[in-house]
Order: structure tokens, then sequence, then C-alpha cells
């Protein structure tokens, strides 16, 4: 009987820098495979909804190239600026529009569960992230972009979440 293939994008939401990750896990194989990872950048000097609109329109372009099983996405931690917190909470609708477009179910995921998922140190900074990354994936190399990187942890998450949900009969929001 063939391994079942779950693909999962990671999205790490930002509106000036966007990271995302395609990632690859088989039921019966204890290994990820990363098949694409990159940022999305938009144009401080171009309008909010122009932004918003180039973030939306790659999106759709992955979730139609890559068609994930299912989408990733980080959760809004609270910020002491409001307006930057108020642009990343946008770009996460953008997000989760764009995967609703498809009917891909969603995993909404914390930093701190990334951080804690990853390292096991709800407090760890990036750069310790990325590094632990190197060991948990099949890669020869991790994304040198935090933003990407923080995508795979996203979708790497996701994947140890599902693991658990699935003990515990859940399902990802839809």
């Amino acid at each position: 009987m063939p391994d079942t293939r779950i693909r999962m994008l990671g999205i790490d939401p930002g509106l000036a820098t966007t990271g995302y990750a395609v990632l690859d896990k088989y039921d019966e194989l204890n290994n990820l495979d990363l098949i694409k990872s990159g940022t999305i950048r938009t144009n401080s000097k171009s309008t909010k909804s122009t932004r918003l609109g180039l973030i939306f329109t790659e999106l759709v372009e992955l979730i139609e190239l890559f068609q994930p099983d299912e989408v990733a996405v980080e959760t809004q931690f609270i910020a002491k600026n409001v307006k930057a917190a108020m642009s990343v909470s946008e770009v996460r609708a953008t997000a989760l529009i764009a995967a609703s477009r498809y009917g891909i179910p969603v995993w909404e995921i914390s930093p701190r569960e990334v951080k804690e998922s990853i390292t096991g140190w709800g407090n760890a900074p990036k750069e310790q992230v990325q590094l632990m990354l190197a060991a948990q994936i099949n890669s020869k190399e991790i994304p040198s972009s935090l933003d990407a990187s923080d995508a795979v942890a996203i979708g790497l998450t996701a994947y140890t979440l599902r693991r658990y949900a699935l003990m515990y009969k859940q399902e990802p929001k839809q």
C-alpha cells in the first residue's frame, strides 16, 4: 500500500514580506521534504490595497501550482505597535481567503507553538528556529530568509499538530 502524501503550504504573514514554504510529508516516513520556499515582497510606496492584492495573487498562484492539501498560517501575537499588528492581521485574512477560495483546510498556529514545536522553547529567537530546521527536514539548505524559514517552521508545526489532532479526531478549521 503506497504512503499517503500530505502537502502543506506554510505562510508567515507580513505586509512588507510574506514567507511561504511548500512541504510534503508521507504517512509512513518520518521525514519531511521541502519542495519550495521563498518570500512575497511588496513595495512600501504602494497602497495597502495594492500590496494585499499582490500577496493574494501570489498565494493563489502558489495554491494553483502546488495544490496543497492543507495550509498553515501563523496567528498574530499581541504587539505594541497596533498599526503593524493590524497590517499583519490583514495579510493573515488575505491568506485565509486564498485558502478558502479553494476549500483548503487551515491550521492557525501561534508563534509560541511554532517555537516550542521546533526548538522546545517558546521564547526561542528566530535564528534558533532556523538552525533547528536543518535537522528536521530533507533539504540541502534551509532558506536564508527568516520569513521563508519561519514559513517552513509553521508548516512543520502544522504536521505535528495534525498528528495529535488525528489521534483525538480533530480537524483544522475550514
